[in-house]
């Protein structure tokens, strides 16, 4: 191919990108929308719809899952010193690994229960301060979070017997 061939083909194909333009510059405008006036847009759905399953009532309660941390922040909300922080992290990890629904059957006193792991003994008291109605709103992470504050608030961490860091 010699150079004018060249040089031809390009004029062509320019002029020929040009006329595609212009011919599209030739449509008349779109018409705008007036004051009062809707356009109707029907969407089609591509994705399948799953069959109904049948409904089951709930037998349990379910408590949404919460780790170390968020647990931490619960308590410095409820009141927590924020100097406890590191404290208040290593005892609940300990106790019942951030668990609010962990059980030591094996403590004394109908066993310890939730995040602090509070021990049955304190029953009694729990239910006179309005903490609790019964043992089981100790699985309860906010209840719990609150009446470990209170024991923290009367006997300092000796309630979790912890060992020197």
């Amino acid at each position: 191919m010699n150079y004018l061939a060249i040089k031809i083909g390009a004029w062509a194909i320019t002029s020929l990108a040009a006329f595609v333009l212009l011919w599209d510059a030739s449509a008349p405008p779109e018409l705008k929308l007036q004051p009062g006036e809707q356009i109707t847009t029907t969407l089609n759905s591509i994705v399948p719809t799953l069959p109904t399953l049948p409904t089951v009532a709930p037998t349990t309660t379910i408590v949404p899952y919460k780790g170390c941390m968020e647990y931490l922040n619960d308590a410095l909300v409820a009141g927590w010193p924020i100097s406890e922080s590191p404290t208040i992290l290593r005892v609940i990890q300990r106790e019942s690994a951030c668990n609010p629904l962990a059980l030591n059957s094996k403590d004394s006193n109908n066993g310890s229960r939730g995040l602090f792991q509070i021990n049955g003994v304190h029953q009694t008291w729990l239910i006179k301060e309005g903490y609790i109605k019964k043992l089981d709103d100790l699985y309860n992470p906010d209840v719990n979070i609150r009446a470990a504050l209170h024991l923290y608030g009367m006997v300092g961490w000796s309630a979790w017997a912890l060992p020197n860091p």
